[in-house]
């Protein structure tokens, strides 16, 4: 059976692949978003975190949070999905906790550099107008971070999506499911074309998800910092 052909007669199981495959993602990615954060927001500036923590201690708590993040990001795929799975079983859990933790370091990079890179002159002109800290970082800081830390959350969604794949070995939901299982009967009928299906599916779905940053980008970046 040739490619198209197999392609016409498994389209709604491709699809549901598909669906599963981008969700997700989506919902790892919103995690470790939500996640890193709060931990760059908190971390960035004593004036949100108690007042007993001193300068030292925070910036030692931000680099902490990041080194575990990058050392995470360092551990092999199949040996982090092995490790889940006697606490999480199998299925979406363990999936959606490993790619939860490999997508925090990225995007917890970005925004300690965005919010880092933002003019100590515009939070003085925001503070002398009489902008608290929180209101300073909801209304200045955080959006003229935002470019770099959208480009985190896009860099920590490309990731997931090919990390994604490994998580079949756990029973995780998406395209891992025919690629793995046509990896596994290589000369079988059919095989060839499961693999294909699964990674040309792959390349579908991060299309689509850029197609929605360079969106997301154009409605959420302020104009005056756009960079085309």
């Amino acid at each position: 059976m040739g490619f198209g052909e197999y392609v016409g007669s498994e389209l709604s199981t491709l699809g549901f692949y598909a669906q599963q495959h981008f969700l997700l993602v989506l919902y790892a990615v919103a995690a470790a978003s939500v996640i890193a954060l709060a931990l760059g927001v908190l971390l960035h500036t004593n004036e949100l975190t108690p007042e007993s923590w001193t300068r030292k201690m925070r910036v030692g708590s931000r680099e902490t949070a990041l080194l575990l993040a990058s050392a995470a990001l360092t551990v092999p795929s199949l040996a982090l999905f092995g490790l889940l799975q006697p606490v999480l079983g199998i299925g979406v859990a363990p999936a959606l906790v490993g790619l939860t933790i490999y997508g925090t370091y990225p995007v917890l990079r970005n925004t300690v550099a965005g919010l880092s890179s933002v003019d100590p002159a515009v939070l003085d002109a925001a503070r002398g107008m009489g902008l608290g800290p929180v209101r300073r970082m909801l209304r200045v800081q955080l959006p003229l971070a935002w470019p770099v830390i959208l480009s985190g959350i896009r860099v920590a969604t490309l990731i997931l999506i090919g990390v994604a794949v490994v998580a079949a070995i756990v029973r995780g939901p998406g395209f891992g499911q025919p690629l793995f299982t046509g990896l596994g009967r290589l000369g079988a009928v059919n095989s060839f074309n499961q693999v294909l299906a699964g990674t040309l599916g792959c390349l579908a779905v991060a299309a689509v998800y850029e197609i929605a940053f360079f969106a997301i980008a154009r409605l959420t970046t302020p104009r005056g910092i756009r960079v085309r």
